[in-house]
């Protein structure tokens, strides 16, 4: 559960290697573009960014890859979230939308969860891309 999340005019996105990731506040947005001929993911639309630079970039048909791969680049660690800004979703128990956080921002916002639970490393897909999954922690149960 957040308060907002930023438009994406608000965010500066950089380039590494095809991925153009934006980071405001501890939200991430980020596409996989490499140019021309890579038009083809979200039906070909358009999304308009604005880099570091403050340069205007079209993104025609770029894909949404996945935190993994911004982890094994510069901009990382993040963590792909379930992610809503309103609290009855919360209580339907589900959000139907995803989102991105800096590992930082996840940690803080499980510090809020009222059972015990943490961030854990995994590494997968076939390139071990680092990715940090929630964990549900054990309690122990004392002998009766």
């Amino acid at each position: 559960m957040v308060d907002e999340t930023p438009d994406r005019s608000e965010l500066r996105f950089e380039n590494e290697d095809g991925l153009w990731v934006g980071i405001d506040n501890g939200y991430v947005e980020y596409f996989a573009y490499s140019g021309d001929g890579n038009d083809g993911g979200y039906s070909g639309r358009c999304f308009e960014i604005t880099t570091v630079d403050d340069e205007q970039v079209t993104l025609k048909g770029p894909w949404s890859s996945r935190a993994g791969c911004v982890n094994q680049r510069s901009f990382g660690p993040v963590v792909d979230v379930a992610i809503t800004t309103d609290p009855s979703t919360l209580e339907r128990g589900h959000t139907f939308r995803t989102g991105t956080l800096t590992l930082e921002a996840a940690k803080q916002a499980i510090d809020l969860v009222d059972e015990p639970c943490h961030l854990e490393q995994r590494l997968k897909y076939s390139d071990d891309e680092p990715v940090w999954v929630a964990v549900r922690e054990q309690k122990e149960v004392e002998p009766a």
